[in-house]
């Protein structure tokens, strides 16, 4: 998916959250989401990573991963988007790969 800029990123956001979970890292970025009327929401903190399908089936397609692009990000996307693929679920992180672009490292920043 490709976006204009980040007005056309947030249209996106919002049309794909409808459908979609949007996995996130902790409550500071569940709050920077919600201000843009970003929905379904999920952050992981507490949470087992393996416990995630669980949480998900039969409410959403997919997830949306929107995890921090430091190194602790980096590794939470890695092992959130294996283990949702070996479980059959969409998993979109386009979203991620443009703040990526554009520099941007927390979630909680945009």
């Amino acid at each position: 998916m490709e976006f204009k800029d980040f007005k056309d990123w947030l249209k996106k956001l919002k049309m794909a959250s409808e459908n979609l979970v949007v996995l996130v890292e902790g409550k500071r970025d569940v709050q920077a989401l919600k201000k843009y009327g970003i929905r379904n929401i999920m952050d992981l903190s507490g949470k087992k990573f393996a416990d995630i399908p669980d949480l998900i089936e039969g409410k959403y397609e997919g997830a949306i991963l929107l995890f921090d692009l430091d190194e602790k990000g980096e590794r939470i996307n890695s092992n959130i988007r294996e283990i949702l693929r070996s479980q059959g679920f969409v998993v979109m992180e386009d979203f991620r790969e443009f703040l990526k672009e554009k520099g941007i490292e927390y979630i909680e920043d945009i």
